[in-house]
């Protein structure tokens, strides 16, 4: 990439499966509200790699921001990005996908995410950005290269932070956690059987060679007891409900965000 990130480099790609809850997150935040972050959704997509290589086929933009339909981005926070990466390009100019919230190869958690199904921010900021291993999927920055394709091979719509992660990793690139605050307006994951132990598995077997991963979830592993553990804690906690758990415009201001 040439030149220093602009706001009219960035757009947002989001799979949506549920109107009510992307007009309530996504589409509030103020940036997106205004016009300056556009928007590309798509729609029932067989998974989420497959939704994002839909949405990366409608947009010619390099700094594509692949955010869940539950986030909500706070006033100023466009801006605040721009600063951020090009600081990050400075820092590393290999960088390939960052986010506001990452694990390191110790499993520890970096970056500032509200999350309102816990009532309390998640990870912790570093003053600096911070390389990692994994990412949380709520929201993942690419540095777009020619011809990037997401792994359409990972089912459903899980570990896809993991795999963007390792394959810029091993390709020679970097990734970060940075100092971006969001609000996830999220729903308690109470199961990871399904369409989750089919991604596990998956990915285990593709980023073998790379394991033990840690996620903001369960840890990738060649020990059956690393995903029976995650998934035993998973279903003792409440089950999803179908409505937002908090106004995500009252959360921001609750984090200190706004």
């Amino acid at each position: 990439m040439q030149g220093p990130i602009t706001q009219a480099d960035m757009v947002v790609i989001c799979a949506v499966d549920n109107r009510d809850f992307l007009s309530r997150c996504l589409m509030r935040s103020p940036d997106v509200a205004g016009g300056t972050l556009p928007v590309v959704t798509v729609e029932g997509a067989a998974s989420m790699t497959k939704a994002y290589n839909e949405g990366l086929s409608r947009t010619d933009r390099t700094i594509c921001l692949f955010a869940h339909q539950d986030v909500y981005l706070p006033k100023g926070w466009q801006a605040r990005a721009v600063a951020a990466l090009n600081a990050l390009s400075e820092f590393d100019p290999k960088w390939q996908v960052a986010g506001p919230f990452g694990l390191d190869a110790r499993g520890e958690a970096f970056g500032r995410v509200w999350d309102v199904s816990l009532a309390r921010e998640l990870g912790h900021p570093s003053g600096h950005p911070v390389a990692v291993r994994s990412f949380d999927e709520l929201l993942l920055i690419l540095r777009r290269e020619p011809n990037y394709r997401f792994d359409e091979g990972l089912p459903h719509f899980h570990l896809y932070g993991t795999d963007i992660a390792q394959s810029a990793l091993t390709s020679g690139r970097s990734a970060y956690a940075i100092d971006l605050p969001v609000i996830h307006n999220n729903q308690p994951v109470n199961r990871l059987d399904g369409g989750y132990g089919e991604a596990y598995r998956y990915s285990r077997r593709k980023w073998r060679d790379q394991l033990p991963i840690f996620t903001s979830v369960s840890t990738l592993s060649r020990n059956p007891l690393d995903f029976w553990r995650a998934n035993r804690g998973a279903k003792a906690r409440p089950a999803r409900t179908t409505t937002l758990l908090a106004d995500s415009v009252e959360a921001a201001r609750q984090a200190g965000y706004e």
